[in-house]
């Protein structure tokens, strides 16, 4: 149940036709972990806490530096060098005290991704990177939990909700039966703008809101944004049974399996 202050709180998004009461507390009582306190991360985290989603954990395993700031809106220079999911934290319940903010100082990796997961309902891997993606696939697909992955690099961006049933009736679909569709939305020229991180994390948590309220739209879609030449599509996601039934099968690899490079635990 929300609270007077609460309600107070959240009473314009509220009065948004579709929302009301009921919707606001279903948001509250969702719990996301989001991995990647970046570019895409943070303003993702940032947008989600406002409205008002209860339960919001943080997984990364770096620290802030300057030359990110562009993109790390929620920072300040006094946070240079100290660790991301922490600094995102409190940043965030100094914005939104009424939700909680867990920050994980970890890398995800195969020996922790399904121990981590549990009790979060939503996986949002905002890692950018290949190797991750994989690992948070095959732990969502053996725990039946929904993800999202998104990317942006330079001026293209892509993100699809996966491991969820559509509206349409067909079956979930996993990011390993996707790959082929995002290797022309992949661009790794150096250069990061924090406009395009920030456009897709925003059209991102639109998404995650309504599906979260119940809404038809993030499920088993792909989003892909070209931000130069104002180019944007919706295609619908694959779902590939024989992938889905090997990663059931094989459960989580091991991390040169993946190509993921393990980093130091972070000391605290």
């Amino acid at each position: 149940m929300l609270s007077e202050k609460e309600l107070n709180r959240y009473k314009h998004p509220i009065a948004v036709p579709g929302m009301g009461v009921q919707m606001q507390e279903h948001l509250k009582k969702a719990r996301i972990l989001i991995i990647g306190a970046g570019g895409l991360g943070t303003p993702v985290a940032h947008y989600l806490s406002a409205a008002g989603v209860g339960v919001i954990g943080i997984a990364d395993y770096g620290v802030i530096l300057e030359e990110d700031l562009h993109r790390l809106l929620i920072f300040n220079m006094q946070d240079l060098r100290k660790h991301k999911a922490k600094m995102a934290a409190s940043r965030l319940f100094s914005l939104n005290p009424w939700n909680k903010h867990y920050p994980f100082l970890i890398q995800v990796r195969p020996d922790n991704a399904r121990q981590v997961f549990q009790g979060f309902d939503l996986i949002i891997d905002c890692s950018q990177h290949r190797a991750t993606h994989l690992v948070v696939n095959d732990a969502c697909i053996l725990d039946n939990k929904p993800f999202v992955m998104g990317e942006v690099h330079n001026w293209t961006a892509w993100w699809g909700g996966f491991n969820m049933a559509p509206a349409s009736g067909a079956p979930p679909a996993s990011y390993r039966c996707n790959e082929f569709l995002l290797d022309d939305f992949r661009n790794f020229d150096a250069g990061a703008m924090g406009a395009t991180h920030g456009a897709t994390a925003l059209l991102m948590v639109n998404e995650i809101i309504k599906y979260l309220a119940g809404v038809p739209g993030l499920a088993g879609k792909l989003h892909t944004f070209n931000y130069l030449h104002h180019q944007f599509d919706v295609q619908d996601l694959h779902s590939d049974a024989a992938k889905i039934q090997g990663v059931k099968e094989q459960g989580l690899l091991s991390a040169d399996d993946y190509g993921l490079e393990i980093v130091p635990d972070v000391e605290d």
